[in-house]
Formats: structure tokens, sequence, C-alpha cells
């Protein structure tokens, strides 16, 4: 996993993307360095393939299998159809011959760690972790709108009604008994869930794409939730509601959960947004093969 880690981090062929974003021409007007954002430039890399493939099936044990080397790609069976590499697009045997008509998956380094200046690079010229949405359709079965509505089921969490994906629910349940056990030794836990907000905007399942991209947020499967105060008051949450404003993350200038209740969060496979350079710090969504990809996440 350490040989993955610096074999990604340390690639700076991810100019390529940045540039076409603008990033590199915007780093050089500011003088100084970016971060490496991605994980995107390992086209040639044959062990990160695998193992980003392994990261998967380990990850999703009832719904990825058999990682195998075949027709010169990495291949796995995602609820039993069989996804290729394709130059990291993860496309099917008919379609993969067409992967430069698609974007490729960016396995992101997670947490951000930038300067408040680099942030603000990536808010102006934002990079999402764009790929197609194929391989999220086939993971849980939701290639389109009325199929993933009819999977989805009520859940309720500290009170925040909501509709999620199935396959999500037992692991919120967790989520929710760890957080319980936590607020003995955490005053803030419990505050943090009094001011909750009860109905929308707080939500899990809503079927839409990812603003300025043509792939399907998180949202639509039901793996992702978001977790609002009734009241922000002075506090900023998502940056595309934050233009003009301050990037630096405090919680005085952000709401924001409790560090308990984001470890928790993690420990159990969901990504916080308050963690990407797109800062979104009411956002959870259930992606352990990030956090397994960046060393932070141990299947047990």
């Amino acid at each position: 996993m350490e040989l993955l880690i610096k074999s990604f981090f340390g690639c700076f062929a991810i100019a390529l993307l940045l540039s076409c974003c603008g990033l590199f021409n915007k780093a050089e007007q500011n003088d100084y360095p970016l971060p490496v954002p991605s994980t995107v430039t390992i086209a040639d890399d044959l062990e990160a393939q695998h193992k980003i493939l392994l990261a998967f099936a380990q990850c999703y044990p009832d719904k990825i299998r058999n990682v195998e080397f075949l027709d010169n790609d990495w291949t796995m069976l995602v609820n039993g159809e069989r996804f290729y590499y394709a130059h990291g697009r993860f496309l099917s045997e008919d379609m993969r011959g067409y992967w430069e008509e698609y974007l490729p998956y960016d396995f992101y380094a997670y947490p951000f760690t930038g300067t408040e200046a680099q942030r603000r690079v990536f808010l102006e010229n934002p990079v999402y972790s764009v790929g197609s949405s194929f391989l999220f359709d086939a993971l849980y079965m939701s290639p389109n709108e009325d199929t993933s509505w009819d999977l989805q089921e009520k859940y309720n969490f500290f009170g925040v009604k909501m509709l999620v994906h199935p396959y999500i629910k037992p692991k919120l349940d967790s989520v929710a008994e760890h957080i319980r056990a936590a607020m003995n030794e955490d005053i803030s836990i419990s505050e943090w869930i009094a001011e909750l907000h009860t109905g929308t905007p707080s939500f899990g399942w809503t079927w839409r794409v990812i603003a300025e991209t043509s792939r399907r947020s998180n949202h639509s499967y039901g793996i992702a939730v978001d977790l609002l105060p009734r009241d922000l008051g002075e506090r900023l949450t998502y940056w595309r509601w934050n233009e003009g404003n301050t990037v630096e993350i405090n919680r005085t200038n952000y709401y924001m959960p409790p560090e308990s209740v984001i470890r928790i969060f993690e420990e159990h496979g969901f990504i916080w947004g308050g963690n990407w350079a797109l800062i979104d710090t009411m956002h959870f969504e259930y992606r352990p093969e990030i956090l397994m990809l960046n060393g932070l996440y141990n299947k047990n």
C-alpha cells in the first residue's frame, strides 16, 4: 500500500489534467506550487492498477470479486458484470474500446492538506472526481432514476429522516451506535445532534448529477448524506454557497460536526466533504476505497 500511495501522490503527470482546467497557469500567476490533487495518471503502472481493483474487492467483498488480468488489462466482476480498468475509465468489455470518450476516475488525495492559497486555486478552477457513472451504476444496481428510487429505504439518523440505499443502512446503524457511545465523553456530540435540521435540506437520496459534470452524484445511489443544522447563522458549509468568503476552515467560520463524529464516520468507510479541496462540511459519503488507497481504512 505504501508503494501505491507513493506512486500515486508523487506523480506530477497530473499536469495534463490540471492544465486542461487552467490550474497550472493560475498557479504560475500566483507563484506557489500546487499539491498533487489526484491519482488519475497511472495509465502505465499495472501494479498500481492492480492495487486499485484489489482495494475495491476488499471494500465491497459481497459485490466485487474475481480480480484478474485479462485481455491485457486488469478486470473485476461487479455484481456479476465484468469491468475493465480501461485506462482508468472502468468500462465493460463492449465499451472498453471507446475509453477515450470518457474521463477517468480520480482516486484523489484525502484529506486535502494544501494551504489556504492552494485551496483557493481549486475553488476558482474546480477539478472534480469525474468519470463515467457505469461502475457505480453496476455497484449499486441503479442504472436509472426509477430503479434507484425503488431500491431506497426510509432511514432515521438522529431525527433526520431520509432515503438511503439498503447497502449502507447497517453501516449507518453502526455509525449511530458508536456516536451514542461517544456522547458520554464528548458533550459536543449532543450539542451537534440537538441542532441537526430534521427536514430538507438535510437529506440522503436524490437523483442528480454533480454540478458542471455528467457524472451522477453519490446522492443518486443513496450512499451520501447531508447533515445540516437548523440555523447556519454566520457559518459557511458548501463551497458553491461561499463565493467571495474565506476558505480557511475552522469552527468559527464553518459549520462542522465534532471531530469525534467525523472520525467515527471515517472508521466506517465514509469520507467527509470538509476534507476535500472543494469544501462541503455537511456531506458524508460511503467511499471506503478512497480511504483505503490513502492508507486510512482497513476492512475488518
